[in-house]
């Protein structure tokens, strides 16, 4: 978006504007719907100001002439709706991702957009569990992060565990906040271990470089 964040938007059906899930029956996964169709034709805004510390809610009626729902002699306050969409569980699974991207859009543009290395981990955290959980299972990350066995065990059987987890994880990565504790010496590793890398890379690009020279040159005797 606008602010650098990265996300996900589902193309309609080819050549028209139906959404790709919809069914001549209707929706074809309308239990499992996501939390914007639960809402519908209800809006959802969060916002923070600069000199707070917590998020608000704000509603808006979205009028559309394909929603019947609006001819309905029927009222509701916004609460009673959300129950009834089924909507509640899903905002207090959404609720410390929304207040995530609060907070980075709060930054404001002094910070800087995202790193592209800040937003790969973001999306894969948010979106790509099977490459999140193989992500957190590899050994470099099991290297520097101390995970119990237990929670280990969990976050792998788990995709909501994950979800969870792969939050704080952001959290702790891009906003310096205490949530995964190291192993002693892991951040020093990690630092040497990219810095022999580094070297590596520099000798083999000069390597590279001599041996061009001398092909460049060889024929001239």
């Amino acid at each position: 978006d606008k602010d650098g964040m990265p996300g996900i938007k589902l193309n309609p059906v080819e050549g028209g504007t139906a959404c790709q899930f919809m069914t001549p029956e209707g929706c074809g996964v309308y239990e499992d719907r996501p939390t914007a169709c639960r809402y519908y034709p209800v809006a959802l805004l969060t916002m923070r100001r600069s000199d707070e510390y917590v998020d608000r809610s704000a509603y808006a009626l979205v009028r559309e002439s394909h929603c019947l729902g609006h001819f309905e002699d029927k009222t509701q306050t916004i609460e009673q709706y959300r129950a009834e969409q089924g909507v509640v569980e899903y905002d207090q699974k959404a609720h410390a991702w929304r207040q995530l991207v609060v907070k980075r859009k709060s930054a404001g543009p002094t910070i800087g957009k995202p790193s592209p290395v800040s937003n790969q981990l973001f999306f894969m955290a948010s979106y790509d569990m099977d490459r999140f959980r193989a992500f957190v299972m590899s050994p470099s990350f099991n290297d520097t992060y101390d995970i119990p066995v237990e929670i280990m065990a969990t976050l792998i059987a788990d995709d909501e565990a994950l979800l969870d987890f792969g939050l704080n994880f952001l959290r702790h990565a891009l906003f310096g906040e205490d949530f995964v504790k190291q192993h002693p010496g892991a951040y020093d590793k990690r630092v040497a271990r990219r810095r022999a890398l580094a070297e590596q890379d520099q000798a083999a690009e000069l390597e590279q470089k001599m041996v061009r020279e001398d092909d460049k040159y060889s024929g001239e005797h």
